[in-house]
């Protein structure tokens, strides 16, 4: 069994607030007496991609386990691969390849710089058919990016998904070896189908933000702080996808339960 561990939206805006339920959720993962193989966070790890944030952003998200990052439309991708990646600051997609026993992670970038919305650029298609081409055969495959490729029912989030989302449909659905799909933006945890397989939102760190039926009025944006953050774990055994919420109270004591 692989286990994966989730966290998206973490918007480090260089205040306490964020940081301090990231850390939260990292000592939550560093206590588990079963660590995650890896941790995926999937966009939207600066608030405005300032390079005071990735340096707040790498102090936060220490792990002794590989941690893997991908931009979102808050981000700048130049100061993140600068920051929190260690490569010369470059404005091309940030695409990448996480090889586990077992397990391919494709992490595409489908952010548009300046833009809220996303994109599959053509060089990103290009870029995974070659790492499906190059995947063998007995190998599971999770495809990641930021944007959801599916209307969720947010006012926030639906004008400024995944634009382009048909050829990587088509692409899910005729690859068996893909398991799932797996995304952030939304804000809140959401689960659907998409090319016949899973695809799993992840909820913020940050912040939670309702859907269309707790809109109330033109332009109004159910945003809540207070929430415990939660992240997602999945568990990938035998070409199956499993994933569980986990909210991380910000006071008292995780422990275990003597049964």
């Amino acid at each position: 069994m692989i286990l994966l561990a989730q966290l998206s939206d973490t918007h480090f805006d260089l205040r306490a607030h964020n940081t301090e339920r990231v850390e939260r959720v990292m000592g939550y993962l560093a206590e588990l007496p079963r660590r995650p193989d890896a941790i995926l966070v999937t966009g939207d790890i600066a608030d405005s991609g300032k390079v005071e944030e990735y340096e707040q952003a790498r102090a936060a998200l220490r792990a002794d386990v590989p941690l893997w990052v991908l931009p979102g439309n808050h981000d700048d991708r130049g100061n993140l691969r600068e920051v929190l990646l260690g490569e010369p600051a470059s404005y091309a997609p940030i695409n990448r390849a996480l090889r586990l026993d077992g397990l391919t992670v494709a992490l595409l970038d489908s952010t548009i710089p300046g833009e809220g919305g996303g994109e599959l650029a053509e060089q990103t298609y290009t870029w995974l058919t070659d790492l499906l081409r190059e995947t063998p055969a007995d190998t599971s495959v999770l495809v990641t990016m930021h944007h959801p490729p599916l209307p969720m029912y947010s006012t926030v989030v639906d004008p400024i998904r995944l634009a382009n989302p048909d050829r990587l449909e088509r692409i899910v659905a005729a690859d068996d070896r893909i398991i799932g799909v797996l995304t952030g933006h939304m804000h809140s945890m959401g689960a659907t189908l998409f090319g016949g397989r899973q695809l799993i939102v992840a909820p913020s760190i940050a912040s939670q933000i309702g859907g269309i039926w707790e809109v109330g009025a033109p332009g109004q944006v159910p945003i809540d702080y207070a929430p415990n953050p939660a992240l997602i774990l999945h568990t990938i055994d035998d070409r199956r996808l499993t994933s569980i919420l986990r909210a991380v109270p910000m006071g008292g004591w995780i422990g275990v339960q003597p049964e």
